[in-house]
């Protein structure tokens, strides 16, 4: 509605506008206000529809809760552990569970898989390899260019079920670690390819062929007729020269170690043999331009081997006799010197041993010594079986090297705590030292974490999965286990869910009967759906739903004798204690009550065909009433155009109306005046 216009008539002293605002009220009042009554009528039926609309969803939503096999839901109860008091498990019940009491033993969890590589000392450093390597049979393809950071990019990338990783070892140092993106026994497998990259990056060992003797020389331990030559190998980055005609597998170990690599003799049964292998961390290959080195790797059959772990072995400094050469197992102590220093010992003067065991145990050993003893005396003071690091439940072993030092190796491969040290008492008090071992091979686990199954005995059942969240070993629930413990019981109970099933009705109870409070308040001679036929007949739908009868149910075939009933103003009761005794006493028929033959369908039905988009009752309402309203606002404004345009008219009528009177106002003053001028000059 525009503002009204003032038009005051100065000639004539008539208020134009207020005529045309009296005017303009007049028209509205018959053209444009009952057009805006009933547009604020529909507002309001579709804000009652619209409350309505929400009332039976929820209605919906509570049937088809009811509805369901086993709707109020299952409990299951777990014990603790009878024995250690530990939580072994948990359970879920669905609600297709069924009531019981089942045993279930924990034997084993569910793991990923781990595997580490070898330490490097810049991750982001071009490692100049070149080849590729299988994981979980996908081939990764590796350049010389690439780091271990592009090569951890690149396994990523490729999307083949583990995660590499780079776990830092401080400053530039790190590894590449790879875990399984899931548990079980499948774990990781990875197999060298071109170039042994498998075994260049440290995920698996080099083995050679089974030998029959460690000690004796690798040609005749071979069985070869005629033994390659001496040649040059590489052993990771480290270069040696092999003799197989001389050098047992053993020696050629010992070479290996004394020259900063790692690698070790491990025996195997083979028939009714004992068979050995030298087994070295890194890749074995042959030395370009030693024509012969091929040839002595072939001998001793090296190839990529297994994911086993690396022996820690610490290191003294070398030790040397009184002339200046290299220590052996027979150079005498008294004159000993290690790293180009004098030792100063002599007859009577205390060696004391100490260091710790891989398991971190203590090693607290001495020798006085004499003036027969030798390094060889040395030696089996430290290997001691009842002192030394010979003893215990995780042994080491000293050895000699070619090159004069003293190599202490844990027996265990993987993470270590081994360390020693060797100080001196002189027989005047004063003291000294033959040197601190440093570790030269750092003990690791590849396989870091073993991907393994899990293992559960139900009712004498064995199962195994490879999560430790079991969904098929008792029908409808879910087994999730935390914690391993062979040999112990427990019993885990599926109850019906009692309190949720009385919950669930009573949801369904309170949900009708607020749609009977509001069609209640409907009834009352203001609402905005009084006398709506409409809601009448949804209403009566529901009623309808009610008095379902399940004849297949000889006992509880009626919502009334389950405790459910109507009062006499139309609203639900529900006595939960008739419906408790209902359900313990016929928990199949009452199921069957609520089910798909029975009021949870009769309901779900009735609500969908209220509420059913385009269709439903109620949604069919509102879209007429949206409908309605937009072609009442289009006639309400059309109206408002004419009654402006009415308005304009008026003004422009009056404002002529004015002009004429005001000219012929002044046409009578003039004539006026004249008629004055006249009479004065007679």
């Amino acid at each position: 509605m525009s503002s009204p216009i003032n038009i005051s008539g100065l000639s004539t002293g008539i208020q134009w506008g207020d005529i045309v605002d009296s005017t303009i009220k007049a028209y509205e009042a018959r053209q444009v206000t009952p057009i805006t009554d009933r547009i604020t009528k529909r507002a309001a039926q579709k804000t009652a529809w619209t409350k309505m609309q929400g009332l039976v969803e929820t209605l919906n939503t509570n049937a088809r809760n009811l509805r369901r096999t086993g709707f109020g839901g299952f409990l299951a109860t777990v014990p603790p552990s009878p024995s250690t008091s530990r939580t072994l498990l948990s359970a879920t019940a669905s609600l297709t569970a069924t009531p019981g009491r089942y045993r279930v033993e924990v034997l084993q969890l569910a793991d990923t898989a781990k595997i580490g590589g070898a330490s490097v000392a810049d991750t982001t450093a071009a490692r100049g390899l070149t080849g590729s390597m299988s994981i979980n049979g996908t081939s990764i393809d590796i350049v010389g260019t690439e780091s271990l950071a592009d090569i951890r990019t690149k396994i990523n990338d490729a999307n083949i079920g583990v995660t590499a990783a780079i776990v830092s070892e401080g400053g530039t140092a790190g590894r590449l670690v790879l875990t399984s993106n899931t548990a079980g026994a499948s774990g990781v497998t990875i197999a060298d390819g071109t170039g042994g990259m498998a075994r260049e990056l440290g995920f698996i060992d080099t083995r050679s062929k089974p030998i029959s003797s460690a000690s004796m020389s690798a040609a005749a331990a071979l069985g070869l007729a005629v033994s390659p030559q001496p040649a040059s190998i590489r052993v990771g980055s480290t270069l040696i020269t092999a003799d197989l005609a001389t050098e047992s597998i053993a020696s050629i170990a010992a070479k290996i170690n004394a020259a900063g690599g790692a690698a070790s003799v491990e025996s195997e049964a083979y028939g009714s043999e004992t068979r050995y292998r030298l087994v070295v961390d890194g890749n074995v290959t042959a030395v370009d331009g030693d024509a012969d080195s091929q040839a002595v790797i072939d001998a001793l059959g090296f190839a990529a081997g297994t994911t086993g772990s690396v022996k820690q072995t610490v290191q003294t400094p070398v030790y040397t006799d009184a002339a200046d050469a290299v220590a052996g197992a027979a150079t005498s102590l008294v004159g000993l010197k290690f790293g180009g220093s004098a030792s100063n010992l002599a007859v009577g003067d205390a060696i004391n041993i100490r260091g710790m065991r891989g398991d971190g145990t203590a090693v607290t050993i001495g020798l006085v010594v004499g003036a027969s003893d030798t390094m060889q005396t040395l030696l089996d003071k430290v290997n001691d079986a009842t002192t030394g690091f010979g003893s215990g439940s995780r042994t080491a072993t000293a050895a000699l090297g070619s090159d004069g030092r003293m190599r202490l190796t844990d027996e265990t491969g993987g993470a270590s705590r081994l360390s020693m040290s060797m100080s001196v008492t002189h027989a005047d008090g004063t003291t000294g030292s033959l040197g601190s071992a440093s570790t030269s091979v750092a003990g690791r686990s590849r396989e870091l974490q073993v991907g393994q199954d899990a293992v559960i005995r139900v009712d004498g059942r064995e199962v195994t999965r490879s999560t430790n969240n079991i969904t098929d070993a008792i029908a409808g629930v879910t087994l999730s286990l935390s914690t391993a413990e062979p040999g112990t019981e427990i019993d885990v109970t599926i109850d019906r869910d009692v309190k949720g099933t009385v919950d669930s009705v009573q949801k369904f109870v309170d949900s009708y009967n607020e749609i009977r409070k509001f069609f209640d308040e409907q009834r009352l001679g203001d609402a905005p759906l009084y006398a709506d036929t409409l809601l009448r007949g949804v209403v009566s739908t529901f009623q309808e739903a009610l008095r379902t009868d399940v004849s297949s149910n000889p006992t509880y075939n009626k919502l009334t004798i389950a405790g459910v009933t109507l009062d006499r103003n139309g609203i639900l009761t529900f006595n939960q204690d008739t419906f408790k005794t209902a359900l313990a006493d016929k928990p199949s028929e009452i199921e069957a009550l609520f089910g798909f033959s029975g009021v949870g369908q009769a309901f779900v039905t009735a609500t969908d065909n209220a509420t059913q988009f385009g269709v439903g009752t109620i949604s069919a309402q509102l879209k007429n009433i949206n409908q309605n309203t937009i072609l009442l606002k289009k006639r309400e404004a059309d109206a408002q155009k004419r009654i402006e345009l009415k308005r304009e008219q008026l003004v422009a009528q009056f404002t002529r109306m004015e002009e004429a009177m005001s000219r012929l106002t002044s046409q009578s003053s003039s004539l006026l005046s004249s008629v004055k001028g006249l009479q004065g000059n007679g």
